[in-house]
This record gives structure tokens, C-alpha cells and sequence, in this order.
């Protein structure tokens, strides 16, 4: 029933115009809608979301031109791991090691958060970032085993900042959660190899003290990014608590 409804949301949020090669002038009010959907399946995975858009709008503040339009860069952050709004709560929030195809299913979410993208005519670098997010420099990673020469560069960007991120912050079961030291120099190691050295670098130069106070790590595991007062259930109102992505977006300054 979860799953059915997540679908229903997701397709409520068609875009109407064509598929332009520019930036949607809804590509705000639809990210948002799809972050609320995802936020109501399963609130860690849109903190998540939220805190890969932070990073990657750090990286895009040290080299504008090499990611692109900002509220892109945002979109791709937000809707990257779009693919887990189909999954089951039992798969998402397993206490346990997932067995052969539990694992066949998580890693089926790139794939299915694109194709649900696509469908809904988002722009190709914020379809190739949740189809790629998983892939690897050089190469092995999935779901198709590409070498990131063979990437768009913001998907190659999404593929660092989701990994940090996934490091530092809290409520991960199967591994430790590391400093935020510790996660910048694991990023460094894997520079040439896992990550696209040049955004490796962005992200290592970018994220200064403003941008880790705007990622919210003191949140206790399961508490979500609190809404504004008044904002609570208002629809796409209150969903980004980040004054600065709020910019990037470009939203209005009043809910809508």
C-alpha cells in the first residue's frame, strides 16, 4: 500500500510543459513535491537528500561553471536517491545484513528513480545524477559499470557528495559514522580511483563552516529536519531548511 501510494504522488507531480533543454521554471515547486513524497516514505532518506543538495551547492560555490545552473545542482541533490520512494520500509530500515536479492532490489533504485524522472521530463543531468550516483571513476560501479569519462560531470559530482555524506552522517546500521575530517580524507584517498578527482577537490575545498553548520549532524538518528514554525503539513512549504538552498532554487520568499 506504501509503495502504491508513493507511485500515485510521484505521478501527480508531472510536469505539464515539454521536455526543454533548459531549466523548467517549475523544476522548484516539482523537486519539492517529489522530497515531500519521498519525506512521508521515509524521512531519513530525504534528510539524506537534503544534505547531498548541501554539499553539492559547496562544491558549486567554489566552481559555478563546472556544475552547471544552481537550482540544477540542487534538484540532482534532492531527487538523486528519488528510486527508494518504491522500496519497502522493511528493505530501508532492515537492523540486519539484506540477503542476495534484497540487495538486487536496493540497487535497482538508481535505475528506477531515472526512469521516473525521465517519465516526468526532468532534465537530463538531474536523471543521469539518480541513474549514476552509484557509479565509479574507474569504472565497476552500478548499475552500469561505466567509467566516469563516460558520465555527465553532475552526475560524476552527485557520485562524491552522496558517498561523504553516507559517511558523516547519523542512523547508518552497517558502518560507523566517521568525523567530518575523517570522511575529507577518506575522499581524498579515493580520488583518481572511486571519485572524479577534480570534484573530490571541489568538495574538499568547498565545505567550509557554513556549509557543515547547514548539514545538521547534531540531529539525533530519526529525527528529521524540523519544519519552520507554521509550515508543517502545508505541502512543498518548510521541506528545505537551508537557507541556502532555499536560494539556489530560487523559491519565492513566502510559502507556496
Amino acid at each position: 500500500m506504501q509503495m502504491c501510494n508513493a507511485m500515485l504522488e510521484a505521478q501527480a507531480a508531472l510536469p505539464r510543459q515539454g521536455g526543454a533543454a533548459e531549466v523548467p521554471k517549475d523544476l522548484p515547486r516539482q523537486s519539492l513535491r517529489l522530497l515531500a513524497a519521498l519525506r512521508r516514505h521515509h524521512p531519513a532518506t530525504a534528510d539524506h537528500s537534503v544534505r547531498v543538495a548541501t554539499v553539492l551547492l559547496a562544491m558549486w560555490s567554489r566552481r559555478p561553471e563546472a556544475m552547471g545552473d544552481a537550482a540544477l545542482v540542487v534538484s540532482a541533490g534532492l531527487l538523486h536517491d528519488l528510486g527508494k520512494l518504491f522500496l519497502p520500509l522493511s528493505l530501508l530500515e532492515a537492523p540486519r545484513g539484506l540477503t542476495e536479492p534484497e540487495m538486487q532490489a536496493i540497487r535497482a533504485h538508481p535505475v528506477t528513480g531515472a526512469e521516473t524522472l525521465a517519465a516526468l521530463r526532468f532534465p537530463e543531468p538531474v536523471v543521469a545524477a539518480a541513474r549514476d550516483h552509484h557509479e565509479r571513476w574507474q569504472g565497476g560501479g552500478y548499475p552500469t559499470g561505466l567509467p566516469g569519462d563516460r558520465l555527465l560531470p553532475l552526475a560524476r559530482a552527485v557520485c562524491v557528495a552522496d558517498s561523504f555524506v553516507a559517511m558523516i552522517e547519523p542512523g547508518r546500521a552497517y558502518r560507523p559514522t566517521l568525523s567530518v575530517a575523517a570522511a575529507l580524507a577518506e575522499v581524498e584517498a579515493c580520488s583518481g580511483t572511486q571519485f572524479d578527482p577534480d570534484f573530490a577537490h571541489l568538495l574538499v575545498e568547498g565545505l567550509g563552516p557554513a556549509f557543515q553548520a547547514e548539514l545538521r549532524l547534531d540531529l539525533p538518528p530519526g529525527q528529521h529536519f524540523p519544519a519552520p514554525p507554521g509550515q508543517l503539513g502545508t505541502g512543498v512549504a518548510g521541506l528545505l531548511p537551508s537557507h541556502l538552498l532555499e536560494r539556489a532554487l530560487r523559491l519565492p520568499p513566502c510559502p507556496w
